[in-house]
C-alpha cells in the first residue's frame, strides 16, 4: 500500500471546525462499535480525549494589524516515530499506510509515548493511551479520514504522498506568486533527526511557522538523553575494544621481548 499523506492548507481554512466535528463523532462510532458502549454515553458524556483534531485559534498584533490563526494540534505520524521507537510493550504500531496506531489491547497506559512525543501529542486515560490514528480503515477501504471528508473547504485533503506533495507545492507557489509571501509545505522534508518527514504536512506562510506552531525542532529530552546514552555507550564500547587491542599488542610485545631473552620457559 503507498503512503498515505494528509495536507492541511491554511490559506482556504474557513475555521469552521466542522474536521474537529467529524473527527469527535467518527471516534464515538468508534467507541459505540468497538468498546459497546451505548449511543447515550458515547454522546452525552464529554469524551475529550476521543477529540485527536484540536484547532487552536490565536490571536496575533495589535489593532489595527491584529489577526487571528487557527493552528491545530494533532498526530503528525512521523516518518520516525519516537512513540513507536519507546512503547515498552510494542502497543504502537504503523500500518500499511504507514499510519501510526495504538493498539488498545496492548497499551498499559505507562504515558511513554507521551514523554517521547516531541508535540505532545499522545493523552492517557483510564490506563490507556489515546492519540490520532489516520482513520487507517477507512483509508484502507476506499475512504477519506472523517476530518478530510468533513471539510467544505478542501482546506485539507489526503492521498498518497506523491499525489498529496504534487498538490500542495502546487498551491504553495500560487500563494507565494499572488500575495509576495513565502509558502512552504511544512513537513514534506525532514523536519530533524528526531521525527523525520511527516505524514501530515502543512502549507503555510513560512514567516508564520510559529504563529501556527509548527516546531522547525522538534525534540523532548527524555529522546535527547537516550540518544546521547547511545552515542555514550558506542564510544565506550569502541574504548573498550581498543583499550583491549592495545593491551593485547603490549602483552605480546612483553612476551617477544622475553622469548628474545630466552626468559619463557618450554613446557
Amino acid at each position: 500500500m503507498s503512503v498515505n499523506m494528509k495536507c492541511y492548507d491554511t490559506t482556504p481554512c474557513i475555521r469552521c471546525f466542522a474536521c474537529m466535528v467529524g473527527c469527535s463523532v467518527e471516534n464515538r462510532l468508534r467507541l459505540q462499535r468497538e468498546s459497546h458502549i451505548g449511543i447515550e454515553k458515547s454522546v452525552q458524556n464529554r469524551l475529550t480525549y476521543l477529540s485527536h483534531l484540536s484547532p487552536q485559534r490565536r490571536e496575533f498584533g495589535s489593532f489595527p494589524n491584529a489577526r487571528q490563526v487557527t493552528a491545530f494540534h494533532h498526530c503528525n505520524h512521523c516518518e520516525d516515530a519516537p512513540c513507536l521507537e519507546i512503547c515498552p510493550v510494542d502497543a504502537i504500531i504503523r500500518r500499511d499506510g504507514k499510519e501510526v496506531v495504538v493498539v488498545q489491547e496492548t497499551c498499559i497506559g505507562c504515558s511513554s509515548c507521551l514523554d517521547a512525543c516531541p508535540f505532545d501529542v499522545p493523552v492517557i486515560k483510564d490506563g490507556k493511551s489515546y492519540k490520532c490514528h489516520g482513520c487507517y480503515d477507512r483509508v484502507e477501504n476506499g475512504l477519506k479520514q472523517s476530518c478530510v471528508s468533513a471539510c467544505p473547504s478542501s482546506a485539507m485533503f489526503s492521498g498518497t504522498k506523491e499525489e498529496v506533495l504534487k498538490e500542495a507545492y502546487k498551491r504553495a507557489k500560487l500563494y507565494t506568486e499572488k500575495t509576495g509571501k513565502e509558502h512552504v509545505v511544512y513537513g514534506a522534508d525532514e523536519v530533524n533527526s528526531t521525527v523525520g518527514e511527516l505524514r501530515w504536512v502543512t502549507i503555510v506562510p513560512k514567516e508564520d511557522l510559529e504563529a501556527y506552531k509548527l516546531d522547525t525542532n522538534p525534540k523532548k529530552l527524555v529522546m535527547s538523553a537516550r540518544e546521547a546514552v547511545k552515542v555514550v555507550g558506542s564510544v565506550g564500547s569502541v574504548a573498550i575494544v581498543a583499550g583491549s587491542i592495545g593491551h593485547l599488542i603490549y602483552w605480546l610485545g612483553k612476551r617477544k621481548e622475553k622469548i628474545s631473552k630466552g626468559e619463557v620457559e618450554e613446557k
